[in-house]
């Protein structure tokens, strides 16, 4: 071969290496591979900037999946946790060739050996039943991270054997030490279901090791009946911390079980702040378990648990740059991550201002993991603001209207157009969006507005609760605690409702009938304003659904189709 065509084969062949680092995978052949593991075994690896990532179409794949340790940086990204199952039924008593038994280790239906690996909106299960030891999967990499999936076994489904793992708005499911295993762990608002009477963990954290499991904000419940230990230890320096997280009377009032092992009362490092629910009572707490003060339960973060080599375990899956930086305020760099899909720009924009009582919260949440499997054709900006207490009224919306301005000058370098903006938020930055609306100058006007579960009428409703005593997050953005004359001029003046006027851009309001946190009348109340107004104002109910984003397609499975739908008529090209 002359060396002009060795040369030219050779770029032909890097330039299809990287054309397949996004790659679709159906079992209907829609896809390049109707097989996960085909799908990971086509690309040698990834890397920080251009990650691996395979998208799963809905459908039950039935087959053993193993990630390798050189294949880093992959994305198994799904569209729904309940309908994109990977699953397999191997268990420890079957036999291999030799007639001898498998063995725990040899089980799990996928096996991440790889660092840097993360999953979205997939289940990952083991189909073998109540049969013993049958792993759903298995994890030896460093720095995996999973959201919004579901892992379903029996006994011993999850195998964290090394490394640092976070678990974000995850199911889990089993009976017998169903989270077991040496790694370092953080599980953020998950679920944990118990179908038998057994134990949730069995850690085997290292002694050396700072930390092992930390359950926050998780649900704990079971089949009626069942009865369950927090955990019992594998190894003895086993530890394992429940923050905040609600229980059931599936968890036994005890708590822990020693596995027999007395030397591991004073080894294992078992602890709770602020259980909650009948199986939260700590009055009958074996007495080698901690219930940790304020405190201590403040200083054990995610950044502390997880962090220390600059991995961030809650960034965007999504998002193809972060921390770009579009403003500063009083010596704070103000940040956002940017999406740019794949093809030829320019693609609408969407900026997503993120919920939390606009004093938590963060710009990877809430809005993102459910916008972004739908949002393949826009360029999205997803922004970090100053929170109260340490901000009050006005930082955060001034925020806001800085990261209008600067993606309306910037969205072109991401292949966006800065004429086709909606303005999109969820929560408290519902509120954020609305305001900013009412109050958009031409340097900060977008053409949509998507707004969330949003508090419009803040005055109303704080006149509703007679205090703010209790209401804590508006006593934090405002700064006052008496409702008096002064706080309710202050509440009328950040209202949107009180702004609304003619020639505002169309609304969208998505909202479930049942929440308990922004009532929803308010919102149906705010509709009408604007239709008053004759601002143009469509509404998604999402029936008897609650504040939770995250769970709202249990209620309306079609509610992301239809707001893309909708931002797809509004930001049409003219």
């Amino acid at each position: 071969m002359k060396p002009f065509l060795i040369i030219a084969a050779a770029f032909l062949a890097v330039a299809s290496l990287r054309a397949q680092t996004n790659i679709t995978v159906a079992t209907d052949g829609s896809g390049q591979f109707k097989s996960v593991q085909a799908a990971i075994m086509s690309v040698p690896s990834g890397s920080a900037t251009d990650p691996v990532i395979i998208h799963i179409k809905p459908g039950v794949y039935h087959e053993l999946i193993y990630v390798q340790r050189e294949k880093a940086w992959f994305r198994l990204i799904g569209d729904d946790p309940t309908n994109t199952i990977l699953t397999f039924g191997l268990y420890a008593s079957m036999t291999n060739l030799d007639g001898k038994p498998l063995g725990t280790f040899k089980t799990p239906s996928t096996t991440i050996d790889a660092d840097n690996f993360t999953a979205e909106n997939i289940t990952f299960a083991n189909s073998a039943g109540p049969v013993g030891q049958a792993l759903a999967i298995r994890v030896d990499g460093d720095r995996a991270a999973f959201r919004n999936c579901r892992f379903l076994g029996w006994q011993d489904t999850i195998l964290i054997n090394r490394g640092r793992q976070y678990f974000d708005n995850c199911y889990i499911e089993g009976h017998v030490d169903f989270i077991f295993g040496a790694a370092t762990a953080w599980f953020e608002k998950c679920h944990i279901h118990c179908l038998r009477d057994g134990y949730i963990t069995a850690a085997s954290t290292p002694q050396d090791a700072a930390y092992g499991y930390v359950f926050s904000h998780c649900t704990i419940d079971g089949k009626p009946g069942v009865k369950t230990f927090l955990g019992r230890p594998w190894r003895l320096y086993a530890s394992v911390k429940y923050l905040n997280c609600d229980m059931s009377d599936v968890v036994r009032p005890a708590g822990w079980f020693d596995w027999n092992k007395p030397q591991a009362h004073e080894t294992a490092l078992y602890a709770e702040f602020n259980s909650t629910g009948p199986g939260g009572n700590p009055t009958n707490r074996v007495d080698w378990s901690t219930q940790l003060t304020a405190a201590e339960a403040k200083k054990i973060t995610v950044d502390k648990v997880l962090g220390g080599d600059g991995w961030v375990p809650t960034a965007s899956f999504y998002a193809t740059c972060q921390n770009i930086q579009y403003g500063e305020a009083d010596g704070q760099k103000l940040l956002l991550d940017a999406h740019i899909p794949d093809g030829e720009g320019k693609f609408p924009v969407a900026i997503i201002i993120h919920g939390g009582g606009w004093s938590s919260g963060d710009k990877e949440t809430d809005i993102v993991p459910v916008f972004a499997p739908f949002a393949t054709n826009f360029t999205w900006f997803t922004v970090a603001y100053r929170l109260a207490p340490t901000n009050r009224w006005p930082a955060c919306f001034n925020d806001v209207q800085n990261a209008i301005r600067w993606v309306k000058a910037h969205a072109v370098e991401y292949k966006g157009d800065s004429g086709r903006i909606a303005l999109m938020g969820y929560s408290a930055g519902g509120h954020l969006v609305c305001f900013a609306a009412t109050q958009a100058k031409e340097d900060t006007r977008v053409q949509a507005i998507v707004a969330m579960a949003p508090p419009t009428d803040v005055a109303g409703e704080a006149q509703s609760r007679g205090t703010l005593d209790k209401w804590t997050s508006m006593r934090n953005l405002v700064g006052h605690t008496n409702l008096d004359t002064e706080t309710l001029e202050i509440l009328h003046r950040i209202a949107p409702s009180d702004h609304v006027s003619p020639g505002l851009p169309p609304f969208l309001l998505i909202q479930g009938s049942a929440d308990k946190t922004v009532p929803y009348p308010e919102t149906v109340k705010f509709q009408s304003i604007l239709q008053a107004t004759n601002v143009p104002c469509d509404f998604i109910t999402i029936t008897n659904a609650q504040h939770a984003i995250a769970d709202w397609s249990k209620f309306d499975p079609t509610w992301q189709t239809k707001l893309m739908a909708w931002l797809d008529d509004k930001l049409a090209e003219k």
